[in-house]
């Protein structure tokens, strides 16, 4: 149950057994290369790159060793060979640096290969890599104080991306999380990372007491969380630069980039969207999320803000909010209003389903009710439907879904096993077209094609390939050779036997 509101495309990977030939079942001949990775002991964190620069990604995986207190944190490479697919186990291997809070990859050393960097309660450092081998003793970037991750986990390093081009010049620059800010540091003539661009960002601060039920002749413990934003490059105003978004829940704050590459260390659009009623922040009945597209392809970002509200079992209802972005911002009355009576919905995606350059909103619903709650206990089972709002020519998206697609997710009520794999972001015949692919089986991956001129479906009737694999797990569709077409990478985060392995199916182009 834990699993499936994270419906399209988490990611991970391990090795575990030898390379095998997947075949399609429906057209009678092999669809995908299957190997499979494997990793000790709990897969944490997934990354398909291009690391050595051979044009084929390559996998990186994080991943814990040992249980507690005994824990340590590492890193395997995986590295693609030219005939595609990967070997059984890591090609290198090594224990991450204990005072890393999380890890990226880019280029810092100027040589357009990947690094693989760490971020650390002192700064930035990295471990630099020559030829297909990675030094395993890091070296120092960047050093600076004041960041929030004073005390690094010991169980656990995030893949966070903080090393990317935030400027649009070509180069990768490095933020790092501060309390008072994110600091942009950008290489100089040397190529040493010196000059700094500060950015005032508000961190959300979580703070409470830690007792124990029942005690009362004691101190309580105390707890403390600082959190930031997400933060995405968009153009703003319309002026061809990229600026920072922030958002978080209700809010979005714009920092906007200066032709000389930094950004205003204030943000000139600061909006908080007022869409819960006065009841529904009184008794805390609703949740937000809001994201940031150019949706009209306008210069100008604009906001999707859902909100789900939930009072009993009986009085679910979700409502999406358009706000179109302007040269001055947003208005504080949204532009469309899409409303979704009597479900609870994960959180909405944009994406161009239907390969008409224009951006479409799907958002992942199931019905709650008593009678619905006794189904899903006798059948083990939960429908989940992806509505799909399409992106009409007036820049508006329809007031009802222009196509549903259910999905029966089987529930494994103990908490040891994955839900079947699902995405909608594959492109498995190269036509520029979203494919449906779901887990059918616990072995078996079923592949719906997208099409177009039917007025009741965005997708074929009928699997046009069944492959072999693990497919109860996480899925996502990466192309990981660059041949047009979307291979697969699935993981296995609840399986109790398989949280160290990752399956990868590379599209021999057959389908």
């Amino acid at each position: 149950m834990k699993r499936t509101n994270r419906i399209i495309a988490s990611i991970t990977f391990a090795i575990l057994a030898a390379t095998v030939m997947p075949r399609s079942a429906l057209a009678g001949e092999e669809a995908f290369k299957l190997s499979t990775l494997s990793v000790a002991d709990k897969l944490l964190y997934l990354e398909d790159e291009d690391l050595n620069l051979d044009g084929l990604k390559d996998i990186l995986i994080i991943h814990r060793k040992g249980l507690r207190p005994v824990e340590t944190k590492w890193v395997s490479i995986f590295w693609q060979m030219e005939g595609g697919g990967f070997s059984t186990a890591a090609d290198q291997s090594w224990e991450i640096d204990s005072l890393a809070i999380s890890l990226d990859i880019g280029n810092v050393a100027g040589d357009d290969r990947k690094e693989i960097c760490i971020l650390t309660p002192e700064g930035v450092s990295y471990y630099p890599i020559d030829g297909d081998v990675y030094e395993i003793d890091s070296r120092v970037l960047l050093e600076t104080g004041d960041l929030i991750g004073l005390f690094p986990s010991k169980r656990t390093v995030p893949l966070i991306d903080f090393v990317r081009d935030w400027n649009g010049d070509g180069r990768d620059e490095v933020a790092v999380f501060k309390f008072h800010g994110l600091s942009i540091f950008h290489p100089d003539s040397t190529g040493a990372y010196t000059i700094e661009n500060l950015l005032e960002i508000e961190l959300r601060t979580a703070i409470g007491r830690v007792m124990t039920e029942g005690e009362r002749d004691q101190t309580q413990g105390l707890y403390m969380a600082y959190s930031f934003p997400a933060m995405k490059l968009l153009d703003f105003d319309g002026d061809g630069l990229e600026d920072l978004c922030a958002t978080r829940r209700g809010w979005v704050r714009v920092y906007r980039r200066r032709e000389d590459g930094f950004f205003e260390p204030k943000p000139v659009i600061d909006h908080y969207f007022d869409v819960l009623t006065q009841k529904e922040k009184i008794e805390g009945i609703a949740s937000v999320q809001t994201i940031v597209y150019d949706l009209n392809n306008d210069g100008h970002g604009d906001a999707i803000v859902t909100k789900q509200t939930a009072k009993g079992l009986s009085n679910f209802r979700g409502v999406i909010n358009i706000f179109n972005g302007g040269p001055e911002g947003y208005t504080d009355q949204p532009d469309q209003v899409i409303i979704s009576e009597g479900t609870a919905s994960a959180m909405s995606f944009i994406r161009d389903v239907n390969g008409d350059e224009r951006l479409d909103l799907i958002l992942p619903s199931v019905k709650i009710s008593i009678s619905a709650i006794i189904r899903f206990l006798i059948t083990r089972s939960i429908p989940i439907n992806f509505n799909i709002f399409l992106l009409q020519e007036d820049n508006r998206f329809s007031d009802r879904p222009d196509f549903t697609k259910e999905v029966k997710f089987k529930i494994d009520f103990s908490g040891d096993s994955d839900t079947q794999a699902m995405d909608l972001d594959g492109d498995y015949n190269g036509d520029r077209r979203k494919d449906f692919v779901f887990g059918t089986g616990e072995t078996e991956l079923s592949i719906y094609l997208g099409e177009s001129g039917h007025k009741d479906r965005l997708f074929s009737k009928k699997p046009v390939a069944k492959v072999e694999a693990e497919a109860y797990g996480d899925l996502r569709s990466p192309d990981l050779n660059d041949d047009g077409y979307s291979d697969m990478i699935i993981y296995y985060p609840n399986s109790k036997d398989k949280k160290g392995m990752v399956q990868v199916l590379m599209n021999l182009g057959r389908i």
